[in-house]
């Protein structure tokens, strides 16, 4: 571990640590160790340093940051997509081919509870440490085992809640009972997440939490838990906390476009973070960096007669593994400011686009090549629609959802321009697209581009390119020095708590309370704030939902997966929240294809179509996925010691 004056950096740390082998089958209390106990639990100082290291493990091991938190639980939701025709494929949880009893979603987190609970033991017997860092430090186990807790609840549903360190020997004691419903499980939660909310200081290095970094995800644990217990109080316990964050953490929203890159990782917005040294940090270790930079050479753009070289000035400028990217579901829900009548409507609503585009029939679209088409250098074909954009789509959603073409005599603007420009400042920030810098290119995105689908070995994309007409920009470096490659070394962070997201658990409470003037006015403060963008006007619930779901989507954007758990909280709401189907049905925008973006070469005409590559449009919901399966080994071992084993419903 690496400590500065600034901040913790999360790394290595050691204390002198022994393991000791020992096993116990029902409830493995790994990691076993013995400390010199003075010296970690002597100080403040030194019993941190444990903390942070803990934090470290339940951080990644739980999924809040690094290992794909971001990437691969958005590829889920209709903001993303994972695709790749090199061997990843795509992702079968969004399809639900992949998906069974098999799975191991973490029922067993015992190594990592025992670190918790030892924190809460050693702090709570400490005769050196004043009450004051007793309180705190205490505070710190308590939202070390909330957050575990919390990471299976809203995986699983149920788990083995245990507080306690068991010794070596104690064999009867660690056959705990799972958790009996979801009601019991997000009491535990609940119950270490408001100790930690009591608990923490206001203010904290970088790295580690504060009372208000614990305050937002209470308040988003509280929406969790309401969603899948029904207990109104939930709901009352997450105003009053994302009330208290944002009327008295003294920290203001911030317009920086720089919070979830190395450009402003110390920005006062961001409550809570997970950081990482250059020293110890390359792009080849974490997924939101590799599986986002595409992989591109100048021989590439060359053959493929794009009319804007990459400049490639250290090199290969873009030698990463793409496989994840934005979908045109998401970009469209980054709304565009009218620039007649200022208002912030959707992109195909404004009058700069009805002025100058002609909407056409999309279902007239049925011919490869139709739209645009032209032959490589070495005589690839490179068509809109290509072959396989008619193939594998999914019946009773249309093909093609949109096709346009510019206005004859329209010469000042292209539909690129017409349709980026003027857009939620967030886009900017979150995704790459056509005619866009990045890294010091200039991207090309439509047929024939430097970045585009066809531009590689593949017409459809995938071969560590695009396959959607886009690229995650947020959660990335974005000046990775000295290019975008495996073994570049980078510092680097991840969001885990944010005040504008107590503003989105605010909001998403009033609405569950039917207050719409609140709800609205919540979101309202990132809408404008963040996204540059005229306030929302929503008067209904209808209206305001709606309002609310889109802001949340380009707010909360490929940050921890938040949206895909949104998503399921709303679909346990129901009504309003999903599209007026019932609470507890299948979820709509988890149960339909996603779109993909194609543009011609002289950007004149765009066609939006199913993103149908490896069967990518058969997405699919059922109820069941609420709660993914509990890992059947695990199961089947408790059986095995006559204790309680019952899978989730459905699996």
């Amino acid at each position: 571990m690496n400590i500065t004056m600034k901040k913790y950096k999360y790394g290595m740390i050691g204390l002198g640590m022994l393991a000791l082998s020992a096993c116990i089958d029902t409830l493995n209390t790994h990691p076993k160790e013995t400390y010199d106990e003075k010296l970690v639990w002597g100080s403040k100082a030194t019993a941190e340093a444990f903390i942070n290291s803990t934090y470290e493990s339940v951080i990644t091991g739980m999924g809040y940051g690094g290992g794909g938190s971001c990437v691969s639980w958005e590829a889920r939701t209709p903001n993303s997509a994972q695709c790749s025709q090199v061997g990843e494929g795509i992702d079968n949880v969004a399809t639900e081919t992949g998906l069974g009893t098999g799975n191991n979603w973490g029922p067993n987190r015992f190594s990592l509870l025992r670190s918790t609970n030892l924190i809460l033991d050693k702090v709570a017997a400490s005769t050196t440490l004043t009450e004051g860092e007793r309180t705190e430090l205490m505070a710190h186990g308590h939202f070390l085992r909330g957050l575990v807790f919390f990471g299976q609840a809203r995986m699983i549903g149920r788990f083995v809640p245990v507080k306690q360190v068991f010794a070596e020997k104690d064999t009867v004691a660690v056959k705990i009972p799972m958790t009996k419903n979801l009601a019991e499980s997000y009491e535990h939660v609940i119950a270490d997440l408001e100790k930690a909310y009591a608990g923490l200081p206001t203010r904290n290095r970088a790295g580690l939490p504060t009372k208000w970094a614990a305050g937002v995800i209470l308040s988003r644990a509280a929406l969790q838990a309401y969603a899948y217990t029904n207990n109104k109080a939930y709901i009352d316990r997450a105003i009053v906390v994302a009330k208290e964050v944002i009327d008295n953490s003294g920290i203001s929203l911030s317009t920086s476009t720089g919070m979830f890159n190395e450009m402003d990782d110390q920005n006062a917005e961001i409550l809570w973070a997970y950081y990482r040294l250059q020293a110890n940090t390359t792009i080849g270790g974490y997924a939101e960096l590799i599986r986002t930079y595409p992989n591109i050479s100048g021989d590439d753009v060359k053959n493929s007669l794009s009319p804007v070289s990459l400049n490639n000035r250290n090199g290969r400028t873009f030698e990463g593994w793409a496989i994840h990217f934005p979908t045109q579901d998401l970009v469209d829900q980054y709304l565009v400011t009218d620039e007649v009548t200022g208002k912030a409507l959707p992109w195909y609503e404004t009058s700069q686009y009805k002025n100058n585009v002609i909407e056409l029939d999309p279902n007239a679209v049925t011919t490869e090549g139709q739209v645009d088409a032209y032959k490589q250098t070495n005589g690839g074909d490179r068509r809109i629609p290509s072959p396989q954009d008619l193939r594998q789509k999914k019946e009773g959603y249309p093909l093609f959802a949109r096709y346009a073409k510019l206005k004859d005599g329209v010469t000042d603007r292209d539909l690129s321009d017409i349709m980026y420009k003027g857009r939620d400042r967030r886009f900017a920030v979150s995704v790459v697209y056509d005619k866009a810098q990045w890294i010091g290119e200039t991207v090309e995105t439509n047929l024939g581009g430097n970045l585009s689908a066809g531009v590689r070995d593949r017409e459809d994309g995938g071969w560590y390119n695009t396959v959607t007409g886009y690229y995650w920009r947020k959660s990335n470096i974005e000046n990775p020095d000295p290019r975008a490659y495996f073994d570049c070394k980078v510092a680097l962070h991840y969001n885990l708590a944010r005040l504008g997201e107590a503003y989105m658990n605010l909001a998403e409470a009033y609405l569950l309370k039917g207050d719409v003037a609140n709800a609205v006015a919540a979101l309202n403060a990132t809408r404008t704030t963040h996204g540059g963008l005229a306030p929302s006007t929503a008067t209904t619930p209808a209206e305001a939902w709606r309002d609310y779901i889109r802001e949340r989507r380009v707010e909360m954007a490929n940050e921890g997966g938040d949206i895909y758990f949104s998503y399921l909280r709303w679909g346990k709401y129901g009504g309003h929240a999903n599209y007026g189907r019932p609470a507890g049905d299948i979820i709509y925008d988890l149960d339909r294809p996603v779109y993909k973006m194609s543009i011609s070469r002289d950007r004149k005409q765009i066609l939006v179509g199913q993103l149908t590559l490896f069967n990518s449009a058969n997405r699919n919901f059922t109820v069941r996925r609420y709660l993914l399966p509990i890992h059947q080994g695990f199961l089947d071992t408790r059986a095995a010691y006559n204790l309680d084993h019952e899978q989730n419903e459905g699996w």
